[in-house]
């Protein structure tokens, strides 16, 4: 494939074609780097409208055997309609690079926040938590298990509302809502002890997370971090999380707990059951549908800081945001000699096809909804930093080996 061949998917602008090309977009600046991929802030010229443009380098994907994470993070992003999830508005692709168009979140991720806030207060908390609730009940609905919820994965918009992102460890299961299997994916501080087990999980190793950013984000730190990583591990494995009664309220701290159950079993919400969290005493004064519908304004609102191009780039890390742009990078300029394009092929999709498929899921989950109020007589809820950011981005893969290097002991402890 050619850097001129190239396919788009979606489009969330009436009458403007679909992005197909990234010389569709004025690129502004870089926002964030990982492993495989840059994202940038771009505008698309056709509407003005600003987006965050995920480049993907092809190469390292081949390279790093990343393949099937990176057509799955796709196929996730293409069912997602939620007011809690980052939505895809394109995704196209050249001979280089692959490209995800995706919603610009001006307050930047939710970990920056904890950084310069060191803590919330509860109730701001709270809030953060129970749109989190929304966004998993969301994913656990379509068979999806996050399988890395933190907070760099969380983005604030300018009203002080979030958005999960990054699918990239996500899996669609197709076994009941069970991982069988034994990857070890994640990011340490969030593991549950399923996980660190090596045993097949399920949905309720999102909710472990949930319970450790509930506890972060009063605390400042997660519940077991250590930063001998042998250490963190047991703790996770057989400790349990201390609290400070003037940060947390019982409601908090009976929430947490039951997040935070070693038993995934006995975890609150297992099975998907996410009427035990919304009738869980800690969010008893919280309406759900004001909250999905997002009619609550929020005590916490990112600051805004205009640049001179009128954007707000304050949230986001300067070492990105001051990066000079290697527009030969972005736009994929045929540089390499990839000569197997035929495994991105599933990477481009019509518009129109996936459009159909999002109506078609739409209205057969509201004829279910409109079935299950009419059995039950009445409308149901809408069921639908002592360590760097740097150091908290490690792959967990690599660190995993790194311990069982320094002490071979930790496989006897994770097997238990």
């Amino acid at each position: 494939m050619g850097a001129d061949q190239q396919g788009s998917i979606m489009n969330s602008t009436p009458n403007i074609p679909p992005a197909t090309s990234i010389t569709d977009f004025e690129t502004i600046k870089s926002l964030g780097q990982g492993t495989f991929a840059t994202v940038y802030l771009v505008r698309r010229i056709a509407n003005n409208q600003l987006y965050a443009l995920k480049v993907i380098k092809k190469q390292l994907v081949l390279q790093s055997n990343e393949l099937e994470h990176t057509n799955a993070e796709l196929k996730i992003l293409s069912q997602l309609n939620h007011p809690n999830l980052v939505k895809l508005h394109g995704a196209f692709q050249n001979a280089d690079n692959l490209y995800l168009v995706l919603d610009f979140m001006n307050g930047g991720e939710l970990f920056h926040h904890l950084q310069k806030k060191r803590h919330f207060d509860e109730k701001v908390a709270q809030m953060f938590v129970a749109q989190l609730v929304l966004a998993l009940q969301e994913l656990h609905s379509k068979q999806i298990i996050m399988r890395d919820l933190k907070p760099e994965n969380i983005l604030l918009g300018s009203d002080g509302y979030i958005k999960v992102t990054d699918f990239g460890l996500s899996k669609l299961s197709k076994t009941g809502g069970v991982v069988v299997g034994t990857t070890f994916c994640g990011t340490a501080e969030y593991l549950s002890p399923e996980q660190l087990r090596n045993q097949p999980h399920g949905v309720e190793v999102d909710y472990w997370a949930l319970g450790v950013i509930a506890y972060e984000l009063m605390a400042g730190l997660p519940p077991f971090y250590n930063r001998d990583h042998k250490t963190m591990f047991k703790l996770i494995l057989k400790g349990e999380p201390k609290f400070n009664e003037s940060i947390f309220s019982q409601q908090a701290q009976s929430f947490i707990r039951q997040c935070l159950e070693k038993d995934p079993k006995k975890r609150l919400g297992t099975g998907g059951n996410f009427a035990q969290f919304k009738a869980h005493p800690w969010f008893s004064k919280l309406d759900w549908e004001k909250l999905y519908q997002k009619q609550y304004d929020l005590d916490y609102k990112p600051e805004k800081h205009l640049n001179a191009n009128n954007v707000d780039l304050s949230n986001f890390d300067t070492r990105f945001t001051n990066q000079q742009i290697n527009m030969e990078d972005v736009m994929g300029l045929d540089k390499t000699d990839i000569t197997n394009q035929e495994l991105f092929e599933g990477f481009d999709v019509d518009s129109k096809i996936v459009e159909k498929i999002l109506q078609e899921k739409m209205k057969k989950a509201e004829k279910e909804q409109i079935e299950n109020m009419q059995m039950m007589g009445c409308a149901d809820d809408h069921e639908s930093q002592s360590t760097s950011q740097q150091q908290r981005k490690r792959d967990v893969s690599q660190k995993k080996k790194k311990v069982r290097q320094e002490d071979e002991d930790l496989d006897q402890e994770l097997s238990m």
